[in-house]
């Protein structure tokens, strides 16, 4: 059996599922790879994050940190959802959001990480307002970029 990393890189998009879908969408949207709807996807996240603002809001995030995780949200989920928000969601649109998850999941596993442990890290990071977070450093660069 493999031992688990101790620490884990936030900074690595690939261990968060947000962004699996959302590639899933520019896919999608495209029109490469795939026909498949990410809306389920999409709901799904969307509930997953409202549920984590009002966790972070409960456990101490700074309103700074709070906001910008809204404009995460809303430029990684809310905003692709309501582009694509008259598909209907099939069976298969499902089935294949279950597919992308199980495929995420394996590649957690070989690549040694709890994912109970990455988004530990996530919820912890966003509450103590680190800003270690992929969604979190293009903001703080963009609002440095704003600020010079």
């Amino acid at each position: 059996m493999k031992k688990y990393k101790y620490i884990v890189m936030i900074a690595r998009i690939d261990y968060i599922f947000s962004y699996w879908i959302l590639l899933w969408y520019i896919l999608y949207i495209t029109g490469l790879f795939t026909s498949y709807s990410p809306k389920f996807g999409l709901i799904l996240g969307i509930i997953e994050n409202l549920i984590l603002l009002i966790y972070i809001s409960l456990y101490g995030a700074s309103l700074s940190t709070i906001l910008k995780f809204i404009v995460i949200i809303i430029v990684m989920k809310i905003i692709p959802y309501y582009t694509i928000q008259k598909d209907k969601i099939m069976i298969k649109d499902i089935l294949f959001t279950v597919f992308i998850f199980v495929v995420y999941m394996i590649w957690i596993y070989l690549n040694n990480v709890r994912i109970i442990q990455v988004y530990n890290k996530i919820n912890s990071s966003l509450i103590k307002n680190k800003g270690d977070t992929p969604g979190m450093k293009v903001i703080n660069y963009v609002i440095q970029l704003i600020h010079h």
